[in-house]
């Protein structure tokens, strides 16, 4: 089957055909999103055939729910493709790589949505018409979000995140359109995921406040000493302890954060410590805790 019948079958098939104009880039990487529906996975795998039959890596990402049919679990599903994605993209731009958002095909409430997202998170969005032989593209929009409310509510924002309960008062200065209420209780938006995602990356380069976390001296040294990615990586981890030690509650899994207790000599100054830089098990964060609180008292090579 030749390239203009391919471009019958389906617009999504047209619109990668106009893109490439047969001149196939195979470093190039393919994440197809795809609803949680029998045909959209079988229609899937036919494009991840074509795409790898022209040497390019193809993955299939289903996000659970993600169905127009309850609109409580489509707002959950939405969320879920911001988080699983806004670290991924990251990844791929600090690489190299050029993201571009295909919006051709699938549910017009989903690709309205992908739009959103590709303002923020995308370099570029393409579109065409499913009999249309020119491929529309839109580059991303010089926005600038203003970060006032993110810095000023910093902590509901980040409890927002995973659904912590938090009361009414706490929310009232923030834009509703940020906000989701499902079965009385508050959780970030879709869109308020896309803006939260993206400005969090920002925030997380400053040494952050954290209700259950204070620090030494020495510790705010270090920190000051460390890189924009450790800066990120360490508030990750500090984000996980405090929200644990906040709620108690199991779903905020310890073991990437290896957060232990020490014994031997060194027990004798640090009781605490955990891994603050993924992959790099070279250095620690030794810590104490006080009143209920984990004091961070200061990064170093591993000590016994």
């Amino acid at each position: 089957m030749n390239e203009n019948e391919l471009k019958k079958l389906s617009a999504e098939m047209n619109a990668l055909l106009t893109f490439y104009k047969s001149s196939f880039n195979k470093n190039d990487i393919h994440k197809l999103l795809i609803t949680d529906t029998f045909l959209c996975k079988k229609s899937a795998e036919i494009v991840e055939l074509f795409l790898k039959n022209k040497g390019f890596r193809v993955s299939i990402y289903a996000p659970k729910n993600l169905q127009t049919s309850d609109i409580e679990s489509f707002h959950l599903s939405l969320s879920e493709i911001v988080r699983d994605l806004s670290t991924e993209l990251d990844g791929y731009r600090k690489s190299g790589y050029k993201i571009i958002f295909n919006l051709t095909g699938g549910f017009k409430s989903i690709n309205s949505f992908m739009q959103s997202m590709a303002s923020i998170w995308a370099d570029e969005s393409i579109y065409i018409f499913e009999t249309s032989r020119e491929l529309l593209s839109i580059p991303r929009l010089p926005l600038k979000i203003d970060e006032t409310i993110f810095r000023k509510k910093i902590e509901t924002f980040r409890y927002l995140e995973d659904g912590i309960k938090i009361d009414e008062e706490t929310l009232k200065d923030i834009p509703k359109s940020l906000i989701l209420k499902i079965n009385e209780e508050y959780i970030l938006s879709p869109w308020g995921e896309i803006v939260w995602q993206k400005v969090k990356k920002e925030l997380f380069k400053e040494l952050l406040s954290y209700r259950m976390i204070s620090y030494s001296t020495e510790f705010r040294k270090n920190f000051g000493k460390l890189n924009e990615n450790e800066k990120i990586q360490i508030n990750e981890m500090l984000d996980l302890l405090d929200k644990y030690k906040f709620t108690k509650d199991e779903k905020f899994n310890l073991k990437s954060l290896r957060y232990h207790a020490l014994s031997g000599k060194i027990s004798q100054q640090y009781k605490y410590e955990f891994y603050p830089f993924s992959g790099d098990n070279s250095r620690r964060a030794y810590c104490n805790e006080k009143n209920g609180k984990v004091i961070i008292e200061k990064i170093d090579s591993h000590l016994k």
